[in-house]
C-alpha cells in the first residue's frame, strides 16, 4: 500500500511517498519540497498573506500531480503553526480543498509535538530524553522517560518567525536586534528546574535547520560517512557552526552546500535556538534524527484512522508498555545465552540483535561490498559507529574477505577493538543464515565455569564446502570468545 503524507510547515511545504507493509512498517521512497513560506508575514498582520497563499496553492497543484501519478491508497495533508494560528485559517482551508482537492488536518500543538517525537523515538534508542522539533514558526519539545510522555511544550521559536521580526531584509542582524533576539529566546525555552528530573536525558532534534547544521559541522571536520540520522554534536560544535554562520552574508550562506537556498535565510536564528536550548538546559550533546512529523503522522494514523482524524493523539500515540509479546527466535536466544555467558557485550549484543531483527531479513542478494553499502546507508537506531560494525560483520559473513580498503576510508572510526567486534559478529551472523537455512542445533552450557558451544548437525545435508567455511570461522569464533566448541 502506498500513503503520502503533506506537511505543510511555516516555511517549507514537503511531500513523502510511502510503501506500507502489511505489519505496518513504511519506508519513504520519494520526498519533494517547496519553499512556499506560508507565514511569512504573519506576525506582523495575524493573516497569512495572498502572495505566501498564492506560492503554497501553487505547489499544492503540483502535490495532486505526483499523488495522482503514484495512485497512493491514502493522502495524508497535515499544516502546522502558520495555518494554525492565522486568522484566515478557514478560508485558506476551503480555498485550498477547492483548487488542489486536499483536504488538510491542522494539527494541534499537542499533536504536532507527539507526532515528531514518534518519529524521532522510533528511530533512535533514546530511553530518556528531550526530543524537540524546531519548525519555521515553533519549536515542540517532548520530555520522554520510557515508558511515558512526562511533559509536552510548544513556543513560538521557529526560525523563520524569528528572522521575520529581528532581521534586516538582507538577512543580516544589528547587534541591538541580535541581543533582543537571543533575549527573547532564552525567556521563552523552559528552565531546567521545570524539567522533570532524570539522571540522564538525551537531547533529539528533528526538523531542517537540525540537519543543516549537522551537514555543515561534518563539511567542516571531512566526516568520512555520508549520514545524518544518528549525528550527534557537542555542545561547544553547536556553538561554533552558530558562529561561524553569524559572520557570513546572506549570499555565502547560500553558496555553502551545507545549507543552501532553502535553509539559508532562517539558519542563523535557528541555529541560536538549538544553541540556546543547549546551554540553558545543559545538554552536552545534540543527536539528530531525519525520522520526525510526517513519520509520526503516518504511524498515528496506521495506529488508529478514526483516533487519527479526531485528534485523540493520546489513544493513537501514548501506548508505551503495551508492547506484545513476540516468541524469540533460535538466533536470539542463542544471542542471549552468549551475552548472558559474558561472551557477548551490551554493546555487541545491540549491534547482532539490529542484524538480526531488522537488517538480515529484508536484505536483497547482492554481491558482498554492495550489502555493506546498503547497510551502511539505511537509517538505524544505532550510533554511527555501531552501524558501521554492523555493515562490516554482514558482508564479511556473506564473503568479504577484505577489509583494508574499509579500515582505511573509516580509519577515524574505527579502532583495533572495533574491528575484533566485527569479527565475533560476523562468525554469528553465519550461524544464524545457517540455523535459518537447514536443521543445525546452536545450544550454550557451561562446564567448570568455561561455556561451551554444542553445534550438531540434522538430518539436512550441509555442502562440505560450506562446511569447510563455517569450521574455519568458527575457529576465529574459538579465539574470540571466552569459549570452547563442541562439534
Amino acid at each position: 500500500m502506498k500513503v503520502s503524507v503533506i506537511d505543510l510547515g511555516y516555511n517549507s511545504l514537503k511531500l513523502v511517498n510511502y510503501k506500507v507493509r502489511r505489519d505496518k512498517s513504511f519506508v519513504a521512497y520519494g520526498q519533494h519540497s517547496v519553499l512556499a513560506k506560508v507565514g511569512e508575514g504573519l506576525d506582523q498582520t495575524g493573516f497569512l498573506g495572498d502572495k505566501p497563499i498564492r506560492r503554497t496553492l501553487k505547489a499544492l497543484k503540483q502535490f495532486r500531480a505526483i499523488v495522482d501519478l503514484e495512485r497512493s491508497s491514502y493522502v495524508l495533508p497535515v499544516a502546522t503553526s502558520a495555518v494554525r494560528e492565522a486568522g484566515n485559517r478557514e478560508e485558506f482551508l476551503k480555498q485550498a480543498y477547492q483548487e488542489t482537492g486536499f483536504k488538510f488536518k491542522v494539527l494541534s500543538e499537542k499533536e504536532e509535538a507527539v507526532y515528531a517525537f514518534e518519529g524521532a523515538k522510533s528511530a533512535t534508542s533514546v530511553h530518556a530524553g528531550l526530543f524537540f522539533d524546531l519548525g519555521g514558526g515553533s519549536l515542540e519539545m517532548v520530555i520522554y522517560s520510557e515508558p511515558t510522555i512526562r511533559k509536552i511544550l510548544s513556543v513560538p521559536l521557529g526560525g523563520l518567525r524569528l528572522t521575520d521580526l529581528y532581521a534586516k531584509p538582507n538577512g543580516s542582524y544589528t547587534k541591538k536586534n541580535y541581543a533582543r533576539m537571543r533575549k527573547r529566546i532564552l525567556e521563552l525555552l523552559p528552565e531546567k528546574k521545570h524539567l522533570p528530573t532524570s539522571k540522564s536525558l538525551d537531547l533529539v532534534g528533528v526538523g531542517g535547520s537540525v540537519r543543516a547544521l549537522a551537514r555543515y559541522d561534518q563539511m567542516r571536520r571531512k566526516y568520512p560517512l555520508n549520514k545524518l540520522h544518528n549525528y550527534s554534536m557537542k555542545r561547544n560544535a553547536v556553538e561554533s557552526v552558530h558562529r561561524a554562520l553569524r559572520r557570513m552574508s546572506l549570499r555565502a550562506i547560500r553558496k555553502n552546500p551545507a545549507i543552501g537556498q532553502e535553509r539559508s535565510q532562517s539558519i542563523i536564528a535557528g541555529s541560536l535556538v538549538v544553541h540556546l536550548l543547549m546551554e540553558k538546559i545543559g545538554f552536552r550533546k545534540l543527536i539528530v534524527s531525519t525520522h520526525g512529523l510526517r513519520d509520526g503522522v503516518l504511524s498515528g494514523f496506521l495506529e488508529s484512522p478514526s483516533s487519527y482524524r479526531q485528534g485523540l493523539v493520546d489513544r493513537v500515540l501514548m501506548r508505551e508498555g503495551a508492547q506484545a509479546h513476540v516468541k524469540a527466535s533460535a538466533q536470539e536466544k542463542l544471542a542471549k545465552s552468549l551475552l548472558s555467558h559474558r561472551n557477548l557485550t551490551k554493546r555487541e549484543y545491540a549491534i547482532l540483535s539490529e542484524a538480526l531483527d531488522h537488517v538480515l531479513p529484508d536484505l536483497p542478494i547482492y554481491n558482498p561490498e554492495t550489502l555493506f553499502y546498503i547497510v551502511l546507508e539505511a537509517d538505524s537506531v544505532l550510533s554511527h559507529v555501531d552501524q558501521l560494525i554492523m555493515a562490516l560483520s554482514v558482508a564479511r559473513a556473506n564473503g568479504m574477505r577484505r577489509t583494508d580498503w574499509v579500515e582505511t576510508s573509516y580509519k577515524r572510526l574505527l579502532d583495533k577493538k572495533s574491528m575484533e567486534m566485527v569479527k565475533k559478529i560476523s562468525v554469528l551472523i553465519q550461524l544464524a543464515q545457517l540455523q535459518q537455512k537447514t536443521d543445525i542445533d546452536l545450544t550454550m552450557s557451561s562446564e567448570r565455569g568455561v561455556p561451551r558451544l554444542h553445534i550438531v548437525q540434522g538430518k539436512q545435508h550441509i555442502p562440505k564446502v560450506l562446511m569447510k567455511n563455517i569450521l574455519r570461522d568458527l575457529e576465529d569464533l574459538e579465539g574470540a570468545f571466552n569459549l570452547q566448541l563442541a562439534l
